[in-house]
C-alpha cells in the first residue's frame, strides 16, 4: 500500500478565503464545514450533514497527480460518525469517484458506493459493545470505497462524500460528520478485488499468499526491501541484522494471514492534542504532529520486534479530565508515555497458561498493559483500579486514561480500523497483539458472523482459537467478556512487565 496521502488539506483543518469552509474542498447544499464531535470530546475539523427534512448535499475535492505506474488502483477513504438519529432515505449516503484526464478538465467516468447500509448494520451488530447511548450505535469508523482507474489517461480523480433525502422529522442539527479523508494509488488492491483484464487466474488465487521477493524477518512477517536497501542475511539467507519501521517504510513491512497485510502502515503518526499532556507533564497549547508515534525494530538473532509507542490515540478522544460525567468523572489526563514493548515473532503456545476468572482472582492477567493496537495505544484487561467492569465508562472510540495518564482500551476499540475497515463482510483484519506475540483481530469470524458466536471452532477462555491459515489467534468480543483477552494462551516475553 502506498503510504502517500494524495489529498491536500487532508484533515479539513486549514480555512479557505471566506473562513466559512475548508481550502481545496467544495461543498453543496446543505453541507457545512464544522468542528466536528460533541462538546465533551476533543473535535477536529470537518464536515456535518445534518439530517433534516430531505436534507442534501456533498463535500468533494479535485485531487490531481495520478499515475498509473504508481498504482491501477484508487482507495478513498475517510472517517465518519453518524448521530444516533441520524437517518437518510433510500440509502442515499454514498461515496464517488469521477475520473478525469487532461489536467482534470475533461470528464472520463465514474463510480459510486452506498454507505448507509453500513452505518445501520453497524448501530445493530456494535450496539452492544457500547454504553450510555455511545461507542455502539453512534461510533468514528473508517468508511472505504477501492476502483481500478479505468484509462491509462487518467489523471486526476474527484472524491465525494453526499447524501440525499434527509429522514429528520424536524429540523434538529442531527449530523453524520466526517473528517480525514485520504486518496492512495495501490498496485494490488487491499480488498481482494481483481482486475478482470487479469483474467480467472487472479481470481483463482491461493489460500496462501506469495512472499517471493520479501525477506522473512521471523514468523509470520516479512519485508520488502527498497532499491537501496541491504539487510543482514546469513549464508542461509536469513534475517539476522536489525530493521527500524517508521511510517516512511511500514507499507514494506507485511504480516501473513490469509493475504499479505501493513498492519501498520498509515498508524504510526499521530497528533498531540491541546489538552493532552506532553512528556514532561506541561499541558500542550497547539495541536502537534506526531511523526514517530509507533516504531519498530526487528532483531534478526533474537526473534523478536522492540516496539516504541508514545501512546497518543491517532483518533477522535473525550476531553479528560472527565468534567461531564459521560466517562465516570475520570480525573486523570491523557499524557504522552515512552513505552517499549517486546513482540515476539515466532510465538509459542503455553500449556500452563490460565485464563481469567470473573473477576481475576486468580491473577491470570495483570493489571496495566497487556498487548497494543497496531496505532500504538495499550490494551488493557477488563477491570479498573477497583476490580470493576471498566467496559462501561469508556469514550466513543473505547478508551480512556489510566491513574498513571495512559490512554489505554478495556474493549473493541473501533476507531483503530484506521487504516483499513472492518465491514463485517469476511474475517476481520488484524487490529493489534498481544505480549505473548498472537495477533489480536477485530469480532468478525466470516460474513456477518461473530467470533463470539461460533459455534463449532469456538473461542476459548481466552478469547482465541486456531485456524489452519492464521494459527493460534485472538478476536474481540463486543459485549461479551473478557472483551480483548481472557489471558495469554501464549509465552510471553517477561520484558513487557517491567515498570
Amino acid at each position: 500500500m502506498s503510504s502517500e496521502n494524495l489529498v491536500k488539506n487532508a484533515d479539513f483543518s486549514q480555512k479557505d478565503a471566506t473562513g466559512k469552509g475548508a481550502l481545496g474542498y467544495q461543498s453543496t447544499g446543505d453541507a457545512f464545514w464544522s468542528w466536528v464531535g460533541y462538546t465533551d470530546e476533543i473535535v477536529t475539523a470537518g464536515f456535518a450533514f445534518p439530517a433534516k427534512a430531505k436534507a442534501s448535499g456533498s463535500v468533494s475535492q479535485m485531487v490531481t497527480g495520478i499515475d498509473q505506474k504508481e498504482g491501477k488502483w484508487i482507495r478513498f477513504t475517510f472517517r465518519g460518525l453518524p448521530e444516533q438519529n441520524f437517518q437518510v432515505s433510500g440509502d442515499q449516503l454514498f461515496m464517488k469517484i469521477d475520473f478525469y484526464e487532461k489536467q482534470g478538465t475533461e470528464y472520463v467516468d465514474s463510480a459510486e458506493r452506498l454507505i448507509y447500509r453500513e452505518v445501520e448494520k453497524d448501530r445493530k451488530e456494535l450496539a452492544v459493545n457500547g454504553n450510555y447511548g455511545k461507542d455502539g450505535a453512534a461510533i468514528w469508523r473508517t468508511y472505504e470505497f477501492e476502483e481500478l482507474l479505468p484509462f491509462p489517461e487518467v489523471d486526476s480523480v474527484k472524491v465525494s462524500v453526499g447524501y440525499k433525502n434527509g429522514g429528520g422529522k424536524s429540523n434538529a442539527q442531527i449530523c453524520f460528520f466526517l473528517d480525514d479523508f485520504s486518496v492512495v494509488q495501490l498496485q494490488k488492491s487491499s480488498t481482494g478485488l481483481v482486475d478482470p483484464a487479469e483474467g480467472p487466474k487472479a481470481r483463482n488465487q491461493t489460500a496462501v499468499p506469495t512472499t517471493e521477493g520479501l525477506v522473512s524477518l521471523g514468523g509470520r512477517w516479512y519485508y520488502q526491501p527498497a532499491k537501496t536497501e541491504t539487510l543482514a542475511l546469513n549464508a542461509a539467507g536469513r534475517f539476522e541484522g536489525t530493521l527500524r519501521v517508521t511510517q516512511a517504510n511500514a507499507n514494506r513491512l507485511f504480516y501473513r494471514d490469509d493475504r499479505l497485510i501493513n498492519p501498520f502502515a498509515g498508524n504510526m503518526t499521530a497528533w498531540l492534542r491541546k489538552g493532552y499532556l506532553d512528556e514532561s507533564g506541561y499541558p500542550v497549547t497547539k495541536d502537534t504532529f506526531v511523526p514517530d508515534n509507533v516504531t519498530l525494530t526487528f532483531d534478526g538473532k533474537a526473534k523478536v520486534a522492540v516496539v516504541r509507542a508514545k501512546n497518543i490515540p491517532n483518533h477522535p478522544t473525550a476531553k479528560f479530565p472527565d468534567t461531564y460525567g459521560t466517562q465516570g468523572y475520570n480525573p486523570s489526563y491523557i499524557q504522552v508515555q515512552k513505552s517499549v514493548f517486546f513482540l515476539p515473532l515466532e510465538p509459542v503456545t503455553n500449556p500452563r497458561a490460565i485464563a481469567m476468572t470473573a473477576r481475576d482472582e486468580n491473577g491470570a492477567l495483570p493489571m496495566g498493559s497487556v498487548g497494543f493496537a497496531v496505532n500504538g495505544v495499550v490494551f488493557y484487561n477488563p477491570f479498573d483500579a477497583g476490580m470493576q467492569d471498566a467496559s462501561s465508562i469508556m469514550d466513543r472510540c473505547c478508551g480512556h486514561p489510566s491513574p498513571d495518564y495512559r490512554y489505554h482500551y478495556h474493549k473493541y476499540p473501533i476507531c483503530v480500523n484506521t487504516p483499513f475497515v472492518d465491514k463485517g463482510e469476511r474475517h476481520s483484519p488484524v487490529i493489534g497483539f498481544a505480549f505473548d506475540g498472537l495477533p489480536v483481530y477485530g469480532p468478525y469470524e466470516s460474513n456477518g458472523v461473530m467470533a463470539k458466536d461460533l459455534t463449532t471452532n469456538k473461542l476459548n477462555a481466552f478469547n482465541a482459537h486456531f485456524d489452519e491459515v492464521r494459527g493460534w489467534h485472538y478476536h474481540v468480543t463486543p459485549g461479551k467478556f473478557p472483551y480483548i483477552l481472557g489471558g495469554y494462551f501464549g509465552q510471553v516475553d517477561r520484558r513487557n512487565f517491567r515498570r
